[in-house]
């Protein structure tokens, strides 16, 4: 909980008392007592309790908002900041931690504390550390600087700037006077309240001062500095002041400076230009006005001064004499040109700059191994960033859908392409032909709906998915192309080159595709521990059974691999699979047997023939159980054999069915032609075109952890909804 000082300020008693009344109330309802009530009237608290009143007798000066404020004669004074010691040894370090405990919202010390600022100017220029002891001039100054610290308290400033009810304001006028030396500038703004019976009073409001810039500026450009100042302080009073503001003046002794903002603008230096451009937003030009130097207040926020020459100054606390008098002032000199008013019409300068944001979220690539947790990663982000827009009634919850993971996966695809292809992309997107020079010319590219680069190719009459006929255009060795070869090998169990780049083909064309995809498979750690090659001798001539057409199958090689433990409960059992090869076409067939008996053998074999048909020739190896297999293949299996057959497939051994149907499937899917870089032949010939007519179609893999697929009650209301 975090709490501070309340001030308020009103005309009557009865009316403070009725504010004070409200406030106890409204913080009551919330359990807030408030205390430490402190008034210049009396009969204000009345109603308060004793307890929460401050008691005055003993020490009128209490502390309001860090301003020390005595409730008896109603002024505002300072306080001497702490640990301030003259005698201590004198540091930059020191200097600028005192300076800062000058505690001066509106600027009523600037001409004082502004010595401080331009001595420790002086020091940053002549390159003195933190911690090192001033120069003897410096520290000369520094000192006799500390010791008129003792004289802040000698400064008494009346809170009430109207002493008179605002039912007895006739008219109220702002003037802010701005002045500069070649040290530096600032300005000041005073209020002047003119009662009913004409009676003037003039008070400071506002002040501020600045060292000026450590780069060399001439004095006219640092005067219209001061200009600048004031014109913002003078607004800002108006707008914060809270009452109706009847007249605006700003004062300045540079005619320069006044010429400057009273003339066109359209000749001036960017550097004046700008200024003056903002002063005539904030002032109109016809509210400045020449004062002489001796006149102007803010010649002390220019120039420094003690404290007791400023807390004896009428000119810094009540402005100039003739504020007080009712008259227009005019001190335009002989030497100073008149100004012709009717100026030609100011046309204020604007600059259009079309910027193209598009939303891009910082997140490397390369940091992930796995392509689909880059894809979640960035659909979570932009559904935090869709959830940040909009209420959190109208939020995404649950698991990520289809369209926002297609999403995610087309900004990574986008990105890439922008990165490698952004003129050609700029080329297509005004309509132009892309230049001979670029690496896209020969594929003759478009871009899609979604602002995908592809391919138009010659196959749009075919039958062909959209994404074969008109692939995907990916470029060379970016991070987002290997991800993707990379997901691409490990879903087809590691398979070599072509069968990864045929794949790919599907829905990519990769620049240079052959060289990445056989770069991330040489650098696979699972594949290079597997594919070392040992000594392999002289192969045989391939006999005439390999070589000669036939149909798929009918030419068979038979051979076991094995075994694999499976686990059934707490049961481990061993399984072997039966490979079938054709010999001409080496198109495989898989089949699981639980043991490598003559019966299971027969079995398997029995089902290869009921599916592939019947072989011509079946050879194996000289296996006893292959041997015993030719006495045994034309006798039938009983009812009693089938019953143990079907006794053994269990709901884990149907799994292992799936688990070979599945590596047949990518043995089958291997290319038996080469892989061509252009876009434009044919697509490659594979093992199932002899076996179903068609290409192999992949599928994506379920995994268990992903919350879509896992399996949720539903009743039926809820499905027919």
């Amino acid at each position: 909980m975090y709490v501070d000082d309340l001030l308020f300020s009103a005309d009557e008693e009865e009316s403070a008392s009725e504010k004070v009344a409200q406030l106890r109330k409204m913080m009551k309802l919330g359990g807030f007592l408030l205390t430490k009530w402190a008034s210049n009237h009396n009969k204000v608290l009345a109603d308060v309790p004793f307890e929460g009143v401050t008691d005055e007798s003993s020490n009128p000066m209490l502390k309001a908002l860090g301003i020390t404020w005595n409730a008896e004669t109603d002024e505002l004074s300072y306080t001497i900041p702490s640990n301030v010691d003259p005698n201590t040894l004198d540091t930059k370090r020191q200097l600028i931690s005192t300076t800062s405990k000058m505690y001066d919202p509106l600027g009523y010390l600037s001409p004082y504390i502004i010595r401080a600022k331009i001595l420790f100017q002086r020091l940053w220029q002549q390159g003195v550390d933190w911690d090192e002891k001033l120069p003897d001039n410096e520290h000369q100054e520094w000192k006799k600087w500390k010791l008129k610290l003792m004289d802040i308290p000698e400064i008494r400033i009346r809170r009430c700037l109207i002493p008179f009810m605002r039912k007895e304001i006739r008219r109220l006028e702002l003037h802010a006077f701005g002045d500069a030396s070649k040290l530096a500038y600032g300005a000041a703004v005073y209020l002047v309240a003119i009662d009913k019976d004409g009676k003037r009073t003039v008070n400071l409001v506002l002040a501020k001062a600045k060292v000026a810039p450590l780069k060399q500026v001439t004095l006219p450009r640092l005067e219209l500095m001061a200009a600048f100042t004031a014109a913002k302080l003078i607004a800002f009073v108006k707008n914060n002041i809270g009452i109706r503001v009847d007249e605006l003046n700003c004062w300045s002794d540079s005619k320069i400076t006044l010429c400057w903002i009273k003339n066109s603008t359209q000749k001036l230096k960017p550097f004046i230009q700008n200024r003056v451009e903002v002063i005539r937003q904030l002032t109109s030009p016809v509210l400045w006005r020449h004062c002489p130097t001796k006149n102007n207040p803010a010649d002390l926020l220019s120039r420094g001064s003690t404290v007791k020459q400023m807390a004896s100054q009428s000119l810094w606390w009540h402005g100039p004499p003739w504020l007080m008098e009712d008259k227009d002032c005019n001190f335009e000199s002989k030497d100073y040109p008149s100004i012709n008013l009717e100026i030609d019409e100011y046309h204020p300068s604007s600059v259009t700059v079309l910027v193209n944001v598009e939303e891009d979220i910082k997140l490397n690539p390369e940091r992930f191994d796995d392509f689909e947790k880059l894809i979640r990663v960035i659909a979570y982000c932009r559904r935090f960033l869709a959830n940040c827009r909009h209420p959190e009634s109208n939020r995404r919850l649950g698991p990520l859908t289809l369209v926002e993971l297609q999403i995610a996966k087309k900004y990574w695809i986008r990105k890439a392409q922008r990165e490698c292809f952004a003129n050609e992309i700029q080329q297509l997107m005004n309509g132009k032909r892309i230049t001979s020079n670029s690496q896209l010319i020969h594929l003759d590219p478009f871009l899609d709906e979604n602002d995908l680069v592809r391919i138009i190719g010659r196959l749009q009459n075919s039958t062909l998915p959209e994404m074969t006929k008109h692939p995907i255009i990916l470029p060379d060795k970016h991070p987002i192309t290997r991800a993707i070869i990379r997901r691409c090998h490990l879903r087809q169990l590691h398979s070599g080159i072509e069968t990864t780049l045929t794949m790919l083909r599907q829905r990519f064309w990769i620049l240079r595709g052959r060289r990445n995809v056989k770069g991330i498979i040489k650098k696979c750690p699972c594949c290079r521990r597997v594919g070392s090659k040992p000594f392999v001798l002289k192969m045989a001539p391939l006999p005439a059974d390999r070589i000669q057409p036939t149909r798929p199958f009918e030419n068979t090689g038979l051979d076991l691999a094995g075994p694999l433990l499976t686990r059934n409960g707490k049961t481990v059992k061993k399984s072997y699979i039966l490979i079938f090869t054709c010999m001409t076409t080496r198109a495989v067939h898989l089949e699981v047997v639980s043991d490598m008996t003559v019966v299971r053998v027969m079995e398997a074999i029995r089902r290869f023939i009921a599916r592939r048909g019947k072989p011509r020739i079946l050879q194996s190896d000289n296996f006893r159980s292959f041997k015993q297999l030719d006495q045994e293949l034309q006798l039938l299996l009983d009812k009693k054999m089938i019953d143990c057959l079907d006794k053994e497939l269990s709901a884990h051994r149907i799994q292992w069915n799936t688990i070979f149907c599945d590596i047949e499937g990518r043995i089958n899917a291997r290319p038996l032609t080469y892989l061509s870089e252009d876009p434009k032949h044919p697509e490659v010939l594979t093992l199932y075109y002899f076996l179903i007519g068609t290409y192999f179609m992949d599928l994506r893999k379920v995994k268990p952890e992903d919350e879509e697929w896992v399996p949720k009650a539903t009743t039926t209301s809820e499905l027919q909804k």
